[in-house]
């Protein structure tokens, strides 16, 4: 039996693993994906006490961290959440077929790329198509790419293709980014990068894999590759069979210690939750981190 189970290997999970073993609690983290969404990131300039480092870096960081105090861990997937009659929880494992008893858990599982459903999308997923530029852009290396968004994913995997590739085109919806300034000031001093703004892709189109994108204008623009970083959307589904309070965008309503309200022994943290004003950065995940895992010793030491 632990005191704390941790779904979820992001910046939020690790940072709650690191406070609650140091509260003595025994404390288990659990993902699939090590270091979330933030170990896809190409280059992180706004977390404190790192001019620059590089997404996966830190994340390995905030691992060595927890589990130099005594943190488990467990690569695997939550199938499911259950709430015992005793209060307790019980969480069966999708690859090793165990099942873990908790007194408390932490769902920290973020968010899932959004897609952009355009006409071909996923028929050449894989083949050109994807979603991450830090985890596939080596493979498109010398070849001319595409980046569909406007916002600080886009703009930073648009930096980092433009040293490996000689043309990326970056697709902007609107007749301007949402980029942080720095990003945009950056973008423009890439000769290889062409910035179309009011440009929307409507269609992947080519014969065994990605040979051009159909703009919904109808202009056709030939690449190899396109990522496809649009945002994401709140990764909820574990918490289906309870009956939970979510905002418009889906995303968990959570009390002011990180507690999911009228489910005892239950937390949420980091860019799942409604907190931090929906302001989705590893600074204020490990805010949301570290008040959870107070709340979660706060709950057990009542038990």
């Amino acid at each position: 039996m632990y005191d704390f189970v941790v779904i979820g290997s992001g910046a939020a999970g690790y940072t709650a693993a690191l406070y609650a073993v140091r509260y003595k609690m025994k404390t288990l983290v659990i993902g699939n994906q090590e270091g979330g969404q933030s170990a896809l990131a190409h280059d992180i300039e706004n977390y404190p006490g790192f001019v620059s480092i590089k997404g996966p870096d830190l994340m390995k960081k905030f691992k060595e961290c927890a589990l130099e105090y005594g943190t488990e861990t467990k690569m695997d997937e939550v199938k499911e959440i259950i709430k015992n009659d005793d209060g307790t929880f019980s969480l069966p494992l999708a690859y090793s077929g165990e099942t873990i008893q908790a007194k408390s858990v932490l769902y920290a599982a973020g968010t899932k790329n959004r897609k952009l459903n355009a006409k071909g999308e996923d028929e050449f997923y894989g083949k050109g198509v994807t979603y991450c530029a830090t985890c596939d852009g080596f493979f498109f290396k010398g070849k001319t790419v595409g980046i569909v968004g406007g916002g600080d994913s886009a703009a930073t995997s648009a930096l980092y293709m433009a040293d490996l590739c000689p043309k990326v085109y970056l697709f902007v919806r609107g007749d301007s980014m949402i980029a942080e300034p720095i990003w945009q000031e950056q973008l423009a001093k890439k000769e290889n990068i062409e910035i179309l703004y009011n440009t929307s892709v409507d269609e992947f189109a080519g014969e065994k894999s990605l040979e051009k994108v159909i703009t919904k204008d109808g202009k056709e623009i030939e690449l190899q590759g396109c990522f496809i970083e649009i945002g994401a959307s709140p990764n909820t589904a574990l918490l289906d069979s309870f009956n939970i309070e979510k905002d418009g965008g889906g995303y968990i309503v959570v009390e002011k210690d990180q507690s999911i309200p009228n489910i005892a022994g239950l937390f949420s943290a980091g860019d799942v939750t409604t907190n931090s004003n929906h302001f989705h950065q590893i600074a204020t995940a490990v805010g949301e981190g570290a008040v959870a895992s107070n709340g979660a010793f706060n709950y057990v030491s009542k038990l």
